[in-house]
């Protein structure tokens, strides 16, 4: 089994975020598979490095995405994690202890710093596979 990239994001969440990334693997990796995810579930453990972007946004009450982060940590210690946020607070983030590969201000998206994550996430998961 390969590792796969997911975004995981609440119901109707819009961001340009998801067509970069489609986009991307599609071009470049035919092969990886990409998922959408509405939650994560703590039941599914794995020894695979697969990459999540994470949509992190305080102003929606009943979503945490720093909490999402912290749980995919728990259950996948590779998991390479990018955390995608409306709010950037560094200090915070890093006292999470989660470990993130890359924090991206989801107001000011850059296309070529998400194919950057992207490239480097499939690299590091192509060494632990």
């Amino acid at each position: 089994m390969k590792s796969m990239v997911y975004i995981i994001q609440p119901f109707g969440y819009k961001s340009s975020l998801t067509k970069i990334i489609k986009k991307f693997l599609n071009e470049k990796y035919p092969d990886k598979k990409f998922k959408i995810k509405r939650y994560y579930n703590t039941k599914n453990r794995t020894t695979l490095a697969n990459t999540y972007f994470i949509i992190n946004d305080p102003n929606l009450r009943s979503w945490n995405g720093l909490q999402i982060s912290q749980k995919i940590r728990k259950n996948e210690p590779k998991a390479i994690l990018i955390l995608a946020s409306t709010e950037i607070d560094y200090i915070k983030f890093f006292r999470s202890h989660v470990g993130f590969l890359g924090v991206i201000d989801i107001n000011n998206i850059n296309t070529s710093e998400i194919e950057n994550y992207l490239e480097d996430s499939i690299k590091l998961s192509q060494k632990d596979n």
